[in-house]
């Protein structure tokens, strides 16, 4: 058996001081984890009360990590391709914790509970219920008043534990929740009402009614299970969760409100009831939704009781607990959080709307407002830790459990969705506040609150629908913000700059009144205080950049590019204070709407951008975080406009190289222990790597230095990315095609890449497309000079044509493949054909891919057949170069199944140039045009008739829903579900058979061929093939007079 001695002293030597004896006693626990019973000795220490608190906390927390990393693994069983699991726990000894569990959590400490609770939900989530029977049961049968406080809580607690695994599961699998509910639910409802009518202040009931909260939150977290749908049970549990709401809560002996246990079971069961009511709470979406199926009839069943029952009891519940705060009582914020999102839901039904209308504006003055205003929360963090005022001010996670957004959202909603009834008092009362501060009568925070719902309602205010609105904003802005950009209040300042922005379209109807607003917002760039600093660098860019028209707006660009060089080293100051992605925005801005003056500044900008991003790249620890490495982000955002912003200057790029090739190195070379610790940036790395390979007037050594680090990436962890990748691999070919082939190696390794993208075992048919498009690069760039690569490339694509291939775009790149080497050579690429006996059946595969279609309706309602393989132009012209490579080989060298099907080798070509004709017209005809896609965008109003309901367009949506979950259930691909981007190739793509033409190629062909051989092609071909063939060739003359004269044209444009 295992010694108990030696594993306590171990986990007490865990807890020395002494750096030895902690490693030390780690390594001999470490060696003791796959040994037989040291799992179930664990939960035995855990669970002694001989045991101090630090050792079972100790133990807890190495039995949850054990439980949480190995437990799945089972024994006897190893999966193919993948090292045999270090640690297996023995079926026996599983089974014995799986029976010891409850009553090791009901013998847990405060300390030790949570490791046992998520221990037992890991076990439960790969075991039941199939190696778990009897056991909710098991739960059922403590859960009774009668059985001791520490039974009955652990019960409780494995109910929780058992449910949360069921919160994101899919609708089948969630059926299970009927039958746990059936068996737990009716003991938890006694229970649940013996915990609402213990005394005021009972701790332990209330942690216990937590609890269960949080059970029945996971039972009905995606949708009401079939047990809780009968009428009478669904509403006897609403009553007891109104109950749980509406319960007073004791005041917290600490003084702080927000740990306590009451205020959190208030804030679980209006989660619940906001939740229910969010999904449930208008029956005619619900309908829409549940689509007349039979097994949801019960769930439309629960909306119409919600609706019509309880939706306005429990909003006079939350208005009349709301209303408490105007008393100065005290609400937990996430409990104020889910009760107005439960008030934004009844703004838009009718039932719920009659009984919140008469409410609204006491609600708004008394409740709402004063929670929009700058207070002592604010002032505090704004002294103390600027830079943190300005990281939450921006932290969209923050937003979700901010009073004041949720507050704002409903005050939004109120005035978009109840326009008529709201919109004109609320602006009214508003502007009152203003007017209070500017006669010296109010207060400086009201003011803030005041211009920060003004701000939030800038899209109601400037609809265009709405035009009465526009003088009280021109008044609102003079009068009421102007001023504030001088205010000693840094609040005021940083507001003035917000609401601005915000208002900006008002803002620039006026030229001499924008001029000076963003005059006084680039001033603030250098105020005293760090988040008014932050807040004009953020607002600047909105002031600055028109959004709609991607450009700067010309009222104030020449004013702002006066002050360019000034403005960009504040904006520099400013971010080595904070490195803030919204900062970093406002450089691209900058480097996008000056593009044409950024030349003096692109070598210091570049420098400045690539440390910025190097030092918040490099953060670890608590300094690293989501905001640094979107700043990182962000800086290589910025780089890459500048990048675009300097094509017209090509000769700048090699300038930038000394800033950018280390930080693209960065990201491409693992650190001294071999871990690549930039992976997450490499998108951006490899967008300016192309900018790099592709603009500079010749690639650099510098930049040649990172093509083997790029190639490395690929084949140790960057497999994903390979078409980001091939776009530099691409340039690296194409246009260094010397230092490409001077180097054995680095063709050995493109080819070795090819390998892995078309045959790898990981291999998508996506993938398989992108490695044809390195191939077409490689094999049409060193035209003549990479022949020995030419034998093991056919092979390779021969080979995964003749596998299972399932899309079109997929076998048109591998026979694009094949064509593309048989226009490098045709008579070697046809000699592998032979050698390895596969040449009747890739014709075959070719031949049948050419005259595929499939009937398609227009636009009119007519049908017509549309083929399936090569779409695009570039396509056909390979096809074509390649078939027609093969009418040049001598004779002497052809395969005789070659000279048997030149008849249908000839047709196929023929077929391709008649398509490539009529494609050729239909983009010279413009039939390709860009759809007309110039309609408004959804208007900030969306008034709703006080006796209607607001009706959500869930159509989309529920098809949205139906597609992914065919995705989730295998039904179906990605690319049958949203289309593929490959079927019509961007026909601007540049290639070395750009300068061919397939006409031409074609007759010159079939010229040769009947030359050397007159009677050969004569023969295979029909009179209808023979006279189409001439047909063609005697368009050859006019197509070369058509090119000359493209040709002068060309050479006449740079003179005139």
């Amino acid at each position: 058996a295992m010694n108990l001695q030696t594993i306590h002293a171990a986990l007490a030597s865990t807890l020395s001081p002494n750096q030895e004896e902690r490693r030390h006693a780690e390594a001999s626990l470490k060696q003791l984890e796959p040994v037989s019973g040291f799992l179930s000795a664990l939960c035995t220490v855990v669970s002694s009360s001989e045991v101090s608190q630090d050792i079972r906390h100790s133990a807890s927390i190495y039995f949850k990590n054990l439980v949480i990393k190995h437990w799945e693994h089972e024994a006897g069983v190893v999966t193919e391709g993948q090292d045999p699991p270090e640690v297996v726990f023995q079926d026996q000894e599983k089974a014995a914790i799986r029976a010891l569990m409850l009553d090791a959590i009901a013998n847990t400490t405060h300390q030790t509970r949570p490791m046992m609770v998520e221990s037992l939900r890991k076990i439960c989530a790969c075991d039941f219920p199939a190696k778990m029977q009897g056991f909710v049961q098991e739960i059922a049968s403590r859960i009774v008043p009668t059985s001791p406080p520490t039974q009955i809580f652990s019960g409780v607690l494995a109910l929780r534990a058992v449910t949360k695994n069921f919160e994101y599961k899919k609708y089948e699998i969630r059926m299970q929740l009927n039958d746990i509910m059936a068996a737990s639910f009716p003991a938890l409802a006694q229970l649940f009402e013996a915990t609402l009518t213990a005394p005021v202040g009972d701790e332990h009931a209330a942690e216990m009614q937590k609890v269960m909260l949080k059970a029945f939150w996971s039972c009905v977290h995606q949708s009401i299970p079939l047990y809780i749908q009968e009428p009478t049970l669904f509403s006897a549990w609403m009553s007891l969760i109104y109950r749980a709401i509406e319960r007073q809560v004791p005041a917290a002996p600490s003084g702080d409100e927000s740990v306590s246990v009451f205020w959190k079971c208030r804030r679980w069961a209006s989660r619940i009831v906001q939740r229910i009511f969010s999904k449930y709470g208008n029956p005619k979406v619900c309908a829409k939704q549940m689509n007349g199926r039979a097994d949801k009839a019960g769930e439309l069943a629960v909306s119409h009781l919600f609706h019509d029952h309880l939706a306005n009891r429990f909003l006079e519940l939350f208005i009349r607990i709301l209303a408490t705060k105007a008393q100065g009582a005290f609400l937990l914020e996430r409990f104020v959080v889910e009760a107005l999102n439960y008030v934004v839901v009844a703004v838009t039904l009718t039932h719920t709307w009659k009984q919140l209308q008469p409410n609204v504006m006491p609600l708004m003055s008394q409740v709402l407002f004063p929670m929009m205003c700058f207070d002592d929360r604010d002032e505090e963090l704004w002294q103390d830790d600027p830079t943190e005022f300005v990281r939450k001010t921006y932290d969209v996670m923050e937003d979700f459990e901010s009073q004041r957004v949720a507050g704002c959202n409903l005050i939004i909603d109120l005035c978009k969705k109840r326009t008529k009834s709201c919109l004109m008092p609320i602006v009214q009362f508003l502007f009152e506040r203003m007017q209070e501060y500017s006669e010296g009568k109010g207060n400086p925070r009201v003011k803030d609150g005041a211009m920060y719902c003004i701000g939030s309602l800038a899209g109601q205010l400037q609809d265009k629908t709405v035009a009465q609105h526009r003088q009280q904003l021109g008044w609102l802005l003079t009068t009421q913000v102007a001023p504030e950009f001088q205010s000693p209040h840094g609040f005021l300042r940083s507001r003035a700059c917000w609401i601005s922005s915000e208002l900006v379209g008002t803002v620039s109807q006026d030229a001499d009144f924008f001029r000076n607003t963003v005059n006084a917002i680039m001033t603030l760039l250098r105020d005293k205080e760090l988040p008014v600093r932050f807040q004009a660098a953020v607002s600047l860019r909105m002031m600055v950049y028109d959004g709609e028209r991607s450009c700067a707006r010309e009222e104030v660009k020449e004013s702002v590019g006066a002050v360019l060089p000034q403005l960009l080293q504040e904006l520099f100051n400013l971010v080595d204070e904070v490195g803030s992605d919204e900062l970093i925005a406002t450089l691209d801005v900058l480097i996008e709407s000056y593009s044409d003056r950024m030349g003096p500044y692109a070598q210091g900008l570049c420098q400045r951008l690539s440390d910025h991003f190097l030092r918040l790249a490099s953060l670890q620890g608590d300094e690293a975080g989501e905001e640094s490495s979107l700043a990182a982000c962000q800086c290589c955002s910025a780089i890459t406009t500048l990048l675009e912003s300097i094509k017209k200057t090509p000769e700048l790029y090699h300038t930038l190289e000394p800033s950018l090739v280390p930080l693209i190195g960065r990201v491409l070379t693992p650190d001294a222990d071999g871990d690549y610790m930039y992976m997450e940036f490499m998108e951006d790395a490899l967008e300016i790597l192309t900018y790099l390979t592709y603009y500079s007037p010749t690639i650099s050594e510098p930049v040649w230095s990172l093509y083997m680090p790029l190639t490395k990436s690929f084949f140790e962890w960057a497999f994903d990315y390979l078409s980001n990748i091939n776009m530099s691999m691409d340039n690296y070919i194409s246009r260094g095609t010397e230092q490409f082939l001077g180097d054995p190696e680095r063709v050995k390794t493109c080819c070795l890449m090819i390998e892995k993208a078309v045959s790898g075992e990981e291999a998508s048919e996506r993938d398989v497309v992108e490695g044809c498009k390195l191939l077409e690069s490689l094999v049409l760039n060193c035209r003549g000079r990479i022949d020995a690569c030419i034998p093991p490339l056919v092979n390779l694509v021969v080979g995964r044509l003749q596998a299972d291939v399932r899309k079109e775009f997929c076998r048109t790149e591998l026979l694009k493949s094949l064509s593309n080497c048989l226009y490098y050579d045709a008579r070697l690429a046809l000699a592998t054909l032979e050698a390895s006996g596969s040449t009747g059946r890739a014709f075959q595969i070719w031949f049948e891919a050419i005259v595929q279609g499939k009937e398609v309706e227009q636009g009119d309602g007519s049908r017509v057949v549309e083929k399936t393989h090569f779409k695009g132009v570039h396509d056909r012209k390979v096809c074509i170069l390649g078939l027609s490579s093969i009418l040049r080989v001598p004779a002497a060298e052809m395969p005789p199944t070659v000279q048997g099907g030149l008849g249908h080798i000839v047709a196929a070509t023929m077929t391709l140039l008649v398509d490539i004709a009529a494609a050729r017209e239909k983009q010279a005809a413009g039939e390709d045009g860009e759809d007309d896609d110039d309609e408004e965008g959804p208007s900030g109003i969306q008034d709703v008739d006080d006796d209607k309901d607001e009706e959500g367009d869930e159509d989309d949506e529920d098809s949205l829903h139906a597609k992914l979950a065919k995705l989730r259930d295998g039904q179906t691909t990605w690319d049958d579900l949203f289309g593929d981007d490959d079927e019509d190739e961007d026909e601007e793509y540049s290639s070395p058979i750009d300068e061919v033409d397939d006409l031409i190629y074609f007759a010159e062909s079939v010229s040769m061929i009947s030359a050397a051989a007159p009677a050969a092609l004569a023969s295979q071909l029909d009179e209808n093939q023979k006279a189409l063939c001439q047909q063609l060739i005697s368009q050859v003359p006019q197509r070369k007079a058509e090119i000359e004269a493209r040709k002068a044209q060309a050479a006449a444009t740079p003179a005139a």
